[in-house]
């Protein structure tokens, strides 16, 4: 009887330690960013008369996942993603979205969509991110790198395939910083890529 009391009484000491601990935790807080991408201010020569249909940028690993991604300068090979930090959409989604409004705003085409709006479209973009991550480490870089094909529909042909990778140092450690430096590294992107377009049509 006295053994069943002592067993009680050190099961109940127990759960009165856990609750006290667990009323004092503090749980951290979920941060969302997204990419502001600035589309150029006037818009530029229309090169692709029609429709450019704009598909959603493929990835693999965790840039199928909206946790912001990292590795270490030292380790390269290892990639790691934040708990509490994520984008507010896919990568790939994201830079779909930025990309459109960029391309758009500089007049290439006359319309640019994506495949749900269900147009018969005339030039197709598909890509894919291959690197969005943080370089924790030495100059704690961020890298942006990704592949775009732009293809005519109507024979297949593709004008333009190529990776494009920027490599920045945020102004700050925090990663408000480094979101603002993706965008900007988007930005050259896709200037570069329209710059490309207009060199082969």
């Amino acid at each position: 009887m006295r053994a069943t009391m002592i067993r009680r009484l050190s099961a109940l000491a127990l759960v009165a330690v856990l609750a006290a601990c667990g009323g004092n935790a503090t749980v951290p807080e979920n941060h969302f960013y997204r990419l502001e991408v600035t589309p150029p201010e006037t818009p530029g020569k229309l090169l692709i008369p029609g429709v450019l249909e704009v598909d959603r940028l493929l990835a693999a690993g965790e840039l199928t996942q909206r946790s912001i991604v990292y590795r270490r300068a030292d380790n390269p090979h290892q990639l790691m993603a934040y708990h509490y930090h994520f984008w507010n959409e896919a990568p790939g989604v994201l830079l779909q979205g930025e990309l459109i409004n960029y391309l758009s705003a500089a007049g290439i085409a006359n319309k640019v969509l994506t495949p749900e709006m269900r147009a018969r479209p005339d030039f197709a973009v598909t890509g894919r991110v291959e690197k969005l991550e943080r370089v924790i480490g030495g100059s704690n870089a961020g890298v942006i790198e990704m592949n775009l094909v732009l293809r005519r529909i109507n024979d297949g042909t593709v004008l333009v395939a190529k990776t494009y990778t920027r490599e920045f140092t945020p102004k700050d450690d925090g990663l408000t910083a480094l979101v603002k430096g993706f965008s900007a590294a988007a930005r050259d992107i896709f200037k570069a890529f329209v710059n490309d377009i207009a060199a082969q049509i």
